[in-house]
């Protein structure tokens, strides 16, 4: 089976700097002042550490260098073929990466980013005449992840190219390419945009759905499940609270100035210690308070990502230190029942420990109603 592989080298830069997004020179600029990594080379050694043996199975196509090229050669691979790019690359390189890759008789595309690289590849893709007859899985690198085209988890593309192996790539069926315009976002305004389809392989217990359109629970819900969780909160401990409309109403209930689309530190008192925080300051914050620490966070609709999506500055350093019991989910029922594949998800960028919440989950949704959740990575 011929595989060609695309990566957007910058992909995720701007998560644990809180950038909402990754998009542009100024954007990664800014995230490599604020001592942000990109993420993309440490999902893509996961994804090859968990296909093992099986990758050298593919005879692999893609782009050059940090593209595609050294992500291969890292995992002790060859490419068959390799697109020259430019360095340092820019979307319009992943475009013609991909037309070109389309152009060569490969059975699927895989490509590692986000929405952004999403919207590349589909334009590659449409150039090439391949839009509805070229499978692709997208490999999650980036920070918002909206579209219905990647992967859930990258141990989760690992396993969905195993059975690419085993039975062949006879279904496969449309799935969505969204993107939310950064600047917005940065605003505090979410402005998604639909901006066409690409061939997914049908795997649904491995692919992650599009994110959920709709406002889940009435502001009433909402508040009912914050001020039942304000109640049992400890005054000393270090609260950080990640983005979401049930977690900023948890905000609200304490009288916090605090942001829907960031990450929040507060002490259990109502105290802001950090507003909009990077991972690097909510990582200080924690090592400093000889507390303990929870993570507040609420999983996005449809998906079921609880960590992973549109907060990567909450660390699997952050993860591990909170634990399981310092993990509290926040969600009304509703939005739970509308789950795709009806689970929770984990995916802190640590795989080892995101299988540790394999499980059940407690997840508040009510006044002092409480729900067991499934966990599945």
């Amino acid at each position: 089976m011929k595989l060609g592989l695309v990566v957007n080298p910058w992909a995720g830069i701007g998560g644990p700097a809180g950038l909402k997004g990754s998009d542009g020179a100024d954007c990664v600029q800014a995230a490599l002042a604020a001592s942000s990594l990109p993420q993309v080379q440490a999902r893509l050694a996961a994804m090859f550490d968990a296909l093992g043996e099986a990758a050298h199975r593919f005879s692999w196509y893609a782009a050059d260098g940090a593209m595609g090229l050294s992500a291969l050669q890292a995992a002790g691979l060859q490419a068959s073929a390799v697109i020259p790019v430019a360095s340092p690359s820019q979307a319009v390189d992943t475009r013609r990466a991909s037309r070109i890759l389309a152009s060569m008789g490969i059975d699927l595309l895989l490509f590692a980013g986000g929405d952004g690289t999403a919207r590349d590849v589909l334009d590659g893709l449409r150039d090439a005449g391949a839009i509805d007859s070229l499978p692709v899985l997208g490999l999650p690198a980036g920070v918002k992840m909206q579209s219905a085209v990647f992967a859930n988890h990258p141990t989760a593309a690992a396993q969905l190219l195993r059975q690419l192996l085993q039975n062949g790539l006879a279904m496969h069926s449309e799935a969505e390419v969204m993107d939310l315009d950064e600047q917005a976002l940065r605003r505090g305004q979410i402005l998604p945009q639909l901006y066409g389809y690409l061939q997914l392989p049908l795997a649904p217990a491995l692919t992650q759905g599009g994110k959920a359109r709709h406002a889940s629970g009435d502001h009433a819900q909402r508040l009912a499940i914050a001020r039942s969780f304000a109640e049992g909160m400890d005054p000393r401990a270090l609260y950080l609270v990640g983005p979401g409309s049930t977690t900023q109403a948890l905000l609200e209930v304490l009288g916090v100035d605090g942001t829907l689309l960031g990450v929040d530190a507060v002490l259990g008192n109502g105290t802001l210690l950090a507003r909009d925080a990077t991972r690097l300051e909510l990582e200080d914050l924690a090592a400093a308070r000889d507390t303990a620490l929870h993570l507040v966070l609420s999983p996005i609709g449809g998906q079921g990502m609880v960590l992973g999506r549109g907060n990567q500055q909450i660390s699997s350093r952050l993860l591990r230190a909170a634990g399981k019991r310092g993990l509290h989910v926040l969600a009304p029922r509703d939005k739970l029942l509308s789950l795709h594949g009806g689970v929770l998800r984990i995916d802190s960028g640590d795989a080892q420990l995101d299988a540790e919440f394999n499980g059940y989950l407690p997840v508040m949704t009510g006044y002092r109603e409480q729900t067991m959740w499934p966990v599945s990575v």
